[in-house]
């Protein structure tokens, strides 16, 4: 079974504006999957949920349509979707090359299977999550929270765009002045060491420190390994649920395609590493 790019939408939907989220319980099963005399958890099937898809502002049930129309009706949608207890015949499971062969090479392997986002992402109950570090392993998950995850996104990529343009920059006067050039890597108040360009056009990031030499900042994970939040969420549902989400935007980008996704984040495969499913 696969998770629709909506379905993705939806959820990064959330994430983006989780803090103005009322109080809920932390997973949810589905009332036509589950009925139950108090009516309790979600209304609306999956299929209902995911809707017309991402859409546009003329398509009336589609994430667009809803944002735009009715943001409390789509924090919720998306909080819902968050929430959701997923099923086998949904696509829940199996663990990632059902959890063997080289876990130095892909970590993935040796996460446990969970049944919603909220099942990592639901401490203090209610909420996106407030645990420590993240460990992947089988017996427990204490993820930090999503608060503020799109400003996350943003500050990077915009630390990212100011570095780069001061890689640029450097090659460029090392071009003209036909010496070698050093200029110190500073963004938002942050050093990130020095680079140095070859009047040949060529750099030098030795002396880079805090980010990779391609300059890219990657806020999510402790590791800092992910730069959007719609790859965190592929990366997530298929490595702790085992559901495939095939996203023909990250598709595209990784392939070396520029994309501009829905909110506006650029994923640029010729520039950066673009994680996808497939």
């Amino acid at each position: 079974m696969i998770i629709k790019t909506r379905l993705l939408y939806e959820a990064a939907t959330f994430v983006a504006a989780v803090c103005c989220m009322q109080t809920a319980s932390a997973q949810l099963t589905d009332q036509t999957q589950t009925p139950n005399i108090e009516r309790a958890g979600i209304f609306k099937s999956l299929e209902e949920q995911i809707g017309a898809g991402v859409g546009d502002a003329f398509t009336p049930d589609s994430s667009t349509y809803i944002i735009l129309r009715d943001p409390a009706r789509s924090i919720r949608r998306g909080r819902q979707v968050f929430q959701r207890k997923f099923t086998n015949a949904q696509g829940f499971g199996p663990r990632t090359n059902d959890g063997i062969g080289d876990i130095d090479m892909q970590g993935a392997i040796g996460a446990g299977l969970i049944e919603s986002c909220a099942g990592c992402h639901g401490r203090p109950r209610g909420s996106a999550g407030f645990g420590g570090d993240v460990v992947t392993r089988p017996d427990s998950r204490d993820a930090p929270h999503l608060f503020g995850l799109g400003l996350q996104e943003t500050l990077a990529d915009e630390i990212t765009g100011e570095l780069r343009a001061i890689r640029q920059n450097a090659i460029n006067e090392a071009r003209s002045r036909r010496q070698t050039v050093e200029k110190p890597l500073q963004s938002k108040g942050i050093r990130y060491g020095s680079i140095r360009a070859m009047a040949n056009g060529t750099v030098d990031t030795s002396r880079v420190v805090g980010v990779d030499p391609d300059l890219r900042v990657k806020p999510f994970f402790a590791h800092g390994d992910t730069t959007s939040i719609r790859e965190f969420v592929i990366g997530a549902l298929n490595d702790e649920m085992g559901l495939q989400a095939v996203d023909p935007l990250t598709a595209s980008a990784a392939a070396g395609a520029r994309v501009v996704t829905p909110t506006g984040m650029v994923l640029n495969g010729a520039t950066d590493l673009v994680k996808t499913s497939l």
